[in-house]
């Protein structure tokens, strides 16, 4: 049977034999914490620098592990490092048993001492008692920027990874700063052996600080499939390598591999149901009249608005008018700027106008002109089409929203009774407010707030106990019966051994039915699994069929239990998750009644 991996590992550590060959150290401060700003854990760095070091692990607070391999001289060789590092006095040193150290910690040890190894491409980086890993096409010095993928084992055993950029202290004009400033980031430089390492601040001018260039993070593809040498620039690519050369530096001594589950269910997505949403959707929208409204009014924007009045008629063959304002019981279609333009106080931003009675989509004039100019026709064509099946969807929504009813799929078929989705939503000052969509059988619903009132006193502490979790993204109720939903810190990894192997055998034929059953369960579709009857696992990934060779996300895991004595009923709102109209054609991560929730949230509030 197909089997689902996740990036739980599965551990096996021969502790005698890492006791014969490594040696684990705490190094401990009386103070709170090593230090305050650009200073903060200077330490740690400092013992890596030290060339009988193997590794350092350390997250945040007064103390941190060191590794070395074993050897009479190490507790001198470290004393005599200490008494060399300013502010040792506080500081105190202590051999520990390695089967007494955490597992995670001996992991994380390990994973940090591969260091940068001669002949290979990729950057193994140990700095500031944390790992990275670096692939030359994320990024390098003359880009002036270095793109890692920083690889963490969490106190429960998970494989976390999280995209960190080092940016060239040359651009630090570009990079935004929040409460903590540019002088308080530590500086690290990229020495000829091609490792990072930190340095005193100001010492080298093409210096770098883990910090990105604006708002938009850095991104590296999760998988591609075209090739070896394109698989292994991704992120499970990169993974993948990794831990074949933990595994094979550390033969006997420790192995580490995700583990799985291979009972689950599925709510499989073919073609055809692919189909019948893009014809659902386009019926729609050609049946809608459209208006289109210039909020701008400049040089510039009316060409914008014929341009968007030529292209809805070409994508949807609708009748579209051009007013001076949105009108009821159509589409209407705002022109506006971006949001940095009413940053200025220039004018009222049109993000808070309440168009009573409307369903009003926002489109901004910098989108549409960035379209207009797009010089090859083919991409030009298709990035209008993903453009305008946006704007479209959302108008739709919002127009279910205004008329509290739900056409963009036939909720009748579902055969549910009636209904409630809830949401925790946060004002600026941190007051939490309960919302809930109460849908009937045939699709009308009403969204109202739960009040705390004499009369709903029980449901609005149900609400505090059950959104008192950060974790809550989300509950469901059915009857007396109450679901709750959480994110976890679970991901899905699909085959990427069995993948680098195909590949590395110039196999690319990787996408048929077979294939995918094989080599992506874990990634495509929705599936779920049980851990008791009182609880389950979820996620939702890509359209299995016709999957193309990019993969662009990790498929997040969801957890999903009762409330008190309820009964689990989750199961049969998997298929809430099989359309593509809000997260335009991509499935969505969560019952898609929520999206209409959060619309209605973010407009009246």
């Amino acid at each position: 049977m197909n089997r689902i991996q996740t990036n739980k590992l599965v551990v096996d550590l021969n502790t005698d034999l890492l006791a014969d060959t490594y040696e684990v150290f705490n190094v401990r401060t009386s103070d709170s914490h090593f230090g305050k700003g650009n200073n903060a854990a200077k330490l740690v760095d400092d013992f890596i620098n030290e060339k009988f070091v193997l590794s350092v692990v350390y997250e945040r607070g007064n103390s941190f592990y060191i590794l070395l391999k074993k050897a009479k001289g190490n507790l001198l060789n470290l004393n005599k490092a200490l008494k060399d590092l300013q502010g040792s006095e506080n500081i105190s040193l202590e051999g520990i048993a390695i089967a007494m150290v955490p597992q995670n910690i001996i992991v994380q040890l390990l994973m940090n001492s591969l260091g940068t190894y001669e002949g290979k491409i990729l950057g193994f980086h140990n700095v500031t008692g944390h790992f990275y890993i670096h692939h030359p096409s994320w990024g390098n010095k003359t880009s002036n920027q270095i793109i890692t993928l920083e690889l963490k084992i969490t106190k429960d055993m998970l494989l976390d990874w999280n995209v960190r950029t080092f940016t060239s202290i040359t651009k630090k004009r570009l990079v935004m700063f929040g409460k903590k400033k540019f002088t308080e980031y530590p500086e690290y430089e990229l020495s000829k052996d091609n490792i990072l390492r930190r340095i005193n601040k100001g010492t080298n001018p093409e210096a770098y600080i883990l910090r990105q260039i604006g708002e938009k993070k850095s991104n590296i593809k999760f998988l591609e499939i075209e090739s070896l040498e394109k698989f292994q620039k991704t992120k499970m690519g990169v993974i993948c390598n990794c831990l074949d050369m933990f595994n094979s530096n550390f033969d006997g001594m420790a192995h580490v591999e995700f583990g799985s589950f291979s009972d689950f269910n599925e709510v499989e997505i073919s073609t055809k149901m692919v189909r019948e949403m893009e014809k659902r959707f386009d019926d729609l929208a050609t049946s809608h009249k459209i208006v289109l409204v210039d909020n701008v009014i400049d040089s510039t924007s009316g060409m914008c608005i014929d341009a968007l009045k030529q292209q809805f008629i070409k994508r949807f063959m609708c009748n579209v008018s051009i007013l001076k304002k949105p009108k009821a019981e159509t589409i209407n279609i705002v022109l506006i700027h971006e949001d940095e333009y009413y940053d200025t106080d220039r004018q009222k931003d049109p993000h808070d106008i309440d168009y009573k009675g409307c369903a009003v989509q926002h489109v901004t004039i910098e989108t549409v002109a960035h379209l207009m100019n797009i010089e090859n026709e083919k991409e030009r064509n298709s990035s209008w089409k993903s453009v305008l099946d946006c704007i479209m969807q959302e108008a739709l929504i919002k127009e279910d929203i205004v008329k509290r009813h739900i056409t963009m799929v036939n909720w009748s078929e579902y055969e549910y009774d009636t209904i409630d989705f809830g949401v925790c939503h946060k004002n600026e000052d941190d007051t939490k407010h309960f919302f809930f969509m109460r849908i009937k059988p045939n699709g009308d619903f009403s969204i109202t707030e739960q009040e705390n009132t004499l009369f709903e006193q029980t449901e609005y502490q149900e609400c505090i106990d059950i959104f008192g979790k950060e974790d809550v993204v989300g509950i469901v109720r059915k009857g007396n019966d109450i679901n709750i939903i959480h994110n976890t810190k679970l991901r899905t990894v699909p085959e990427i051994e069995l993948i680098k192997e195909r590949l590395a055998n110039d196999d690319n034929r990787l996408r048929d039915k077979e294939s995918r059953e094989t080599l992506f369960p874990a990634v495509t579709d929705i599936k779920s699994f049980a851990e008791n009857v009182h609880s389950l696992f979820y996620f939702s990934g890509i359209i299995g069929a016709g999957m193309r060779r990019i993969i662009p996300t990790a498929a997040n895991i969801r957890l999903v239990d009762t409330y008190r004595s309820s009964k689990l009923f989750f199961n049969n709102m998997l298929k809430l998750m099989a359309v593509t109209f809000v997260r335009n054609g991509q499935l969505t991560i969560m019952p898609f009644p929520f999206k209409y929730l959060l619309e209605y949230i973010r407009v009246s509030k």
